[in-house]
């Protein structure tokens, strides 16, 4: 069922008013690649969470939605991989095996993420976890909104799957929003958890650990913190223009937000001649933009000319070219094209691409678990690389560093890495920032690169 709702607003906008209103709605906001698509009211979501910092138990909270669009929860104890096959044969049950080879966006699936921590503690189960935010959430969202233009009107097409649902109360309350104000977004002073020295101790270390030969890359972050105050879903629209970010989303469930304005695709997967191939564009080096012209073009060229840079890309691209070397056909594995400059609001970016062919035993969502944490926020070899980060940093990441996106019931989908991006639950808000040390790093320049992808969204924020 599809129904067209008359609108002025942006899908950041709706997302917000959707938030504020109405927070038990468990609002999925997308951008995918600027095809922005709103999931509401999942059939059934499934929640995971740690019960302890160890990791040594989790609970699974399932929800379902009833008729009323009220949900009923279950509890069960789980795991990283006990999620991942109940997804999959989920996914299965659900598939659309007539679905068109042409890519569409999102259709009817799968929307969530996966955070950086709980893939981590898969590689190793000595790395420690945050246990006051879920780990790993996706929601089966069978009701979605996306813009439309249609006769000359702007607006949002309403789409159900479930020839069940009632839809004249949502359609009430989804038309009433449009007269509501977007809520205030209170300014936000988020301080850094690390000194400049504090920095510059935890990157002597990671060289000790490369000049060892422990690892040839170590990606380092640090975090900034602040109390919670009002809602983060307000900073959405904000954030949204001043970023123009390709692969954003926002989530919340329960206290819980997550909210990332990344430039960074992890994986797309879509059909060709009924088989899944994938298509994945690590990031690797970074320049800040400039208002001149002229400066701003010799960043680009003293990016794209990087010895450090073009080897740091070519380390990551390896690491996923073995990554994906498990789950495709033989020979299938290409790299199109290494070391383009992509350029966004704040910063220029060194981007490869890579493609492969799945095998046809191999499921999506295995490739998406299997291949976390990106080798892009690790570094390599990526299990030891891990490792190293658990002992550097000062907190466990969180969400920030894994994947958000969506996956169709007919194998599609598209989820981006987790940079970028803000956390917020009960207790305060958070956002990090990082870059990969290698032993040409160094220190001066890679804090600032830090201080070049988090500056906009720390002005954005303090602005409210």
């Amino acid at each position: 069922m599809n129904i067209t709702i008359s609108s002025t607003l942006t899908a950041a906008a709706l997302t917000t008013l959707i938030a504020d209103h109405h927070p038990d709605w468990q609002a999925c906001f997308l951008n995918d690649d600027h095809q922005p698509v709103i999931g509401i009211l999942p059939k059934v979501s499934w929640r995971l969470s740690a019960d302890d910092t160890q990791g040594k138990s989790w609970t699974l909270t399932m929800m379902q939605r009833q008729a009323d669009l009220a949900y009923t929860q279950q509890h069960l104890p789980s795991s990283y991989h006990d999620l991942l096959d109940k997804l999959s044969k989920y996914s299965e049950k659900q598939a659309n095996h007539n679905s068109s080879d042409q890519a569409c966006g999102y259709q009817h699936g799968l929307m969530g993420f996966v955070g950086y921590d709980i893939a981590a503690h898969a590689l190793n189960d000595e790395i420690e976890l945050k246990s006051d935010q879920p780990a790993s959430f996706f929601g089966h969202y069978d009701i979605y909104l996306k813009p439309v233009a249609q006769d000359g009107k702007c607006g949002f097409v309403l789409i159900c799957q479930d020839d069940d649902i009632t839809l004249n109360t949502l359609i009430n309350e989804l038309n009433t929003l449009q007269n509501q104000a977007l809520p205030k977004a209170e300014p936000l002073s988020l301080a850094p958890i690390w000194s400049k020295d504090d920095y510059q101790a935890a990157f002597e270390k990671a060289q000790a650990y490369l000049l060892a030969g422990d690892g040839y890359q170590i990606n380092l972050t640090q975090a900034w913190l602040a109390a919670k105050s009002g809602k983060l879903s307000a900073h959405l629209p904000n954030l949204m223009s001043a970023s123009q970010a390709p692969f954003a989303g926002f989530l919340q469930v329960g206290d819980f937000e997550l909210l990332s304005v990344s430039p960074e695709l992890f994986f797309t997967f879509y059909k060709q001649n009924n088989s899944i191939h994938i298509i994945t564009k690590p990031i690797k080096g970074t320049r800040p933009r400039a208002s001149d012209p002229v400066l701003d073009e010799q960043y680009k060229q003293a990016l794209a000319t990087s010895q450090k840079d073009i080897s740091e890309n070519l380390m990551i691209v390896d690491l996923l070219r073995n990554d994906l070397g498990k789950y495709a056909e033989i020979g299938s594995v290409k790299t199109p094209m290494k070391f383009a400059i992509e350029s966004f609001s704040n910063v220029h970016h060194m981007v490869s691409t890579i493609t492969a062919k799945l095998n046809a035993d191999s499921h999506p969502l295995a490739v998406l678990f299997g291949s976390l944490p990106a080798g892009s926020i690790t570094g390599a070899p990526k299990k030891r690389a891990c490792e190293m980060i658990f002992e550097l940093e000062s907190a466990p990441r969180g969400a920030y560093c894994g994947s958000m996106g969506y996956l169709n019931f007919d194998g599609t989908g598209q989820f981006n890495v987790l940079i970028r991006t803000i956390q917020a639950n009960a207790d305060g808000i958070s956002v990090w920032a990082g870059g990969g040390i290698t032993i040409r790093s160094q220190v001066d320049d890679e804090y600032q690169e830090c201080m070049d992808k988090v500056g906009m969204i720390l002005k954005t924020l303090a602005d409210g």
